[in-house]
């Protein structure tokens, strides 16, 4: 079957970038973020790679939790919201889950419900993020209610989240750690502090765990700069093949409403991909390589495929490959053009884009 667009994912790439996040803190066992299909990598391949080398995996909802036991996972898997009721949570019980508790409800279903197993609970503070977490004032009460609990693993681990690490001109992190360390000022346990952003721009915060993100995939998550400038590999390289190429006279104009107008004569390659792939709709003069050159988008995304100009590139035909971003063209660049951020850029691929994992270095052939 014809593939013309693929995501390719380089495992070795990944491997590499942990092994880089895990030298910034030795002493920190790995939450490794795998929510959203790994951040849109593809959950199972991913957490299959990393699973000897990271403490645990962190997913946003219960289903993500069974897609991996069902693939056979071992390492601990922790829910990030946690259980919604009391059919969640013995769902939680019976596939020995880690959850995060976060509000008075869940303790009230745990304090209600039967567990058959001792329950690791991830105890999550609001510091000033204020999605998620008890506050400040509440967590002596959510605490010992929680102690008070015999199948509850003790002692039990504190974590929060941070709204503004990716801005070191902005004083709310340090805030956000001064409140997270009086809130358990004398309480005992694991600490998960440091996301990415904290992880690079906040040594204070990489505690017993770290938790990466985006960086695992070889992306800041900044609104500059590159992976590749922290020296991290990217694991996605998403490509496509011109499937036909035009030739036309100049003044002549280029795919939906004629924003783009042929500024002299020249060559456009029409590429198979679109915004039903999951490239963004907006995106205008973003960067390419077509055959390993740098060109980039001319005209309007479409749902199905892309214009690219060839002025510079003659020996491009039908068939030449076509690299949307990952390795030499980095997804930050594209991002910017659009005006979206990179996460926004790998999560929403569609099922139209095929997935070919690899174990070694990456091969293009296609």
């Amino acid at each position: 079957m014809f593939d013309s667009t693929i995501a390719h994912i380089d495992l070795e790439a990944l491997s590499n970038n942990l092994r880089k996040i895990k030298a910034t803190s030795p002493e920190s066992k790995v939450l490794a973020m795998i929510k959203c299909n790994a951040y849109g990598h593809g959950a199972v391949e991913v957490a299959k790679s990393i699973e000897q080398e990271v403490g645990a995996f962190g997913v946003m909802f219960l289903k993500e939790a069974l897609q991996l036991n069902k693939a056979g996972i071992k390492k601990p898997i922790v829910i990030l919201t946690g259980f919604f009721d009391a059919e969640e949570l013995q769902v939680v019980d019976d596939f020995g889950f880690e959850c995060v508790v976060h509000n008075f409800e869940q303790i009230e279903i745990l304090e209600q419900s039967k567990l058959s197993r001792v329950l690791s609970v991830w105890f999550k503070i609001d510091t000033g993020m204020h999605r998620l977490g008890f506050q400040p004032h509440q967590v002596s009460q959510a605490y010992q209610r929680l102690m008070l609990h015999k199948m509850i693993q003790k002692p039990l681990r504190f974590m929060t989240h941070f709204s503004d690490a990716d801005d070191v001109a902005n004083n709310k992190t340090a805030e956000q750690i001064s409140r997270f360390e009086q809130a358990i000022a004398g309480l005992e346990g694991d600490l998960c502090l440091a996301n990415s952003s904290a992880i690079l721009n906040y040594p204070k915060t990489r505690t017993t765990w770290i938790r990466p993100g985006i960086l695992l995939y070889g992306a800041v998550p900044f609104k500059s700069g590159t992976g590749l400038e922290l020296g991290l590999e990217p694991v996605m390289t998403l490509s496509s093949r011109i499937i036909t190429i035009h030739e036309l006279a100049q003044g002549e104009a280029v795919g939906y409403g004629s924003i783009f107008k042929c500024p002299e004569k020249m060559r456009i390659g029409t590429v198979s991909i679109g915004y039903g792939d999951g490239y963004p709709r907006n995106t205008q003069s973003a960067p390419v390589l077509v055959d390993g050159i740098r060109t980039q988008l001319v005209g309007r995304v479409a749902m199905d495929m892309i214009g690219v100009d060839l002025r510079h590139i003659p020996d491009a035909r039908v068939g030449s490959k076509v690299i949307l971003w990952g390795k030499g063209l980095p997804v930050e660049e594209v991002a910017k053009c659009s005006g979206e951020f990179q996460y926004e850029l790998f999560c929403r691929l569609t099922s139209r884009v095929c997935y070919k994992f690899y174990q070694r270095s990456l091969d293009l052939k296609m």
